[in-house]
Parts: structure tokens; C-alpha cells; sequence
């Protein structure tokens, strides 16, 4: 059995996890708060198809930051990476917050603000501003309080529920505006 090399951490283990200390250390491991401050690197996160997508070391709120250029009609997206995707799959009554900018606030257009799908199921939420172009902050709680869609509908619970844990894709848009423009995503994180 392997050990860490805090020995109280592995008497801990033991107590709590007997000899099953692979499947036991995913409870004890603390998932959250995950925060994704783009620092260094894209940290795997991208653009949808209508963008070209790149990463900036500076200009972000603070340090770096995801951003997308417009280059084709419809709404495109900041796409979560694998690790996001996956963690997230936990995240169910959690706050999702990140911090948005965009080029220009003339034509705006209206489209779902994230979206949400396990591949069979997917929902939308819309947030009840557009972010200005200096970064403007959003949180969205990992609910059925907070005014997820299925369709036109509101979520349940349960669907909520089914589609955090088998979650393939998150997106959040990038695109408010109608005509070019480009978009900026900061301090993406799960609380």
C-alpha cells in the first residue's frame, strides 16, 4: 500500500479507509474550491468553432487570461478542458464563477450565457447581464435554484444531477455581439 509522507495523514487513512486506500483517498482529497486563473497558460481551455482562440500572459484580472476573436456569423464559446469537465462532475449545489470582458457593447445579442450537456441531455443558462469591456464578474450556483433550462423549461433537480455527473462538455460564451468582436475569460472557478 502506498504512503504519503505525512504519517499522520496515513494513520488517518488507515482509521478511516482500512486497506482500501486508493478508493479512499478520492473522499479524503478536497475537490474544491478549484480555481483556474489562466496564469501561465490556457490551462486546456479553448474556443468553439466561430473563433480563433489564444491565451494573453497579461491583460487578464490579474495576469492572464483565455480570450476568442470573432471569425464567423453565430455565437461561439469559451469551451471547458477535460480536467474542468471532469471536476465539475462533483460540483452539484457549487458556485461557478469567472470573470468576462468583450470588445464593444454596441449590438448586443442575446444567446445562452453557458451551457451545460452529458451528450444526451443538455441545459442552458442565461445571466441577466453582458459583460462590459473591462472585466465584469459572474457566479451561477449548480442548482435547480438558479434558473437552469431544459429547452424553454426549467430544470429539475434530478436533471441537473444527471447531467453534473456524467458531464462531457461545459461552455460559457464568449460572444455578445452582433458583427466582429472579441471576448475574454478570466478566473474560472468551482466553490
Amino acid at each position: 500500500m502506498p504512503f504519503l509522507k505525512s504519517s499522520a495523514f496515513n494513520v488517518l487513512v488507515l482509521l478511516i479507509c482500512g486497506t482500501h486506500f486508493t478508493a479512499c483517498t478520492e473522499l479524503i482529497t478536497p475537490l474544491f474550491p478549484i480555481s483556474y486563473g489562466f496564469d501561465d497558460d490556457a490551462q486546456g481551455w479553448e474556443g468553439s468553432v466561430g473563433c480563433k482562440s489564444g491565451y494573453s500572459a497579461t491583460g487578464g484580472n490579474p495576469g492572464g487570461y483565455v480570450y476568442g476573436i470573432d471569425d464567423a456569423t453565430g455565437f461561439w464559446y469559451f469551451v471547458a478542458s477535460t480536467e474542468f469537465t471532469t471536476t465539475v462532475r462533483k460540483a452539484y449545489g457549487l458556485q461557478l464563477s469567472f470573470d468576462l470582458e468583450q470588445s464593444a457593447i454596441d449590438n448586443q445579442a442575446d444567446a445562452d450565457d453557458i451551457i451545460i450537456t452529458d451528450g444526451t441531455l443538455t441545459l442552458t443558462h442565461k445571466t441577466s447581464y453582458n459583460p462590459k469591456t473591462i472585466w465584469t464578474a459572474y457566479s451561477v450556483k449548480l442548482d435547480e435554484t438558479a434558473g437552469w433550462k431544459k429547452g424553454k423549461v426549467k430544470a429539475t433537480k434530478a436533471e441537473l444531477q444527471q447531467v453534473l455527473q456524467n458531464l462531457t462538455s461545459l461552455k460559457i460564451r464568449g460572444e455578445f455581439r452582433s458583427g466582429p468582436d472579441r471576448g475574454g475569460l478570466d478566473n474560472v472557478s468551482i466553490r
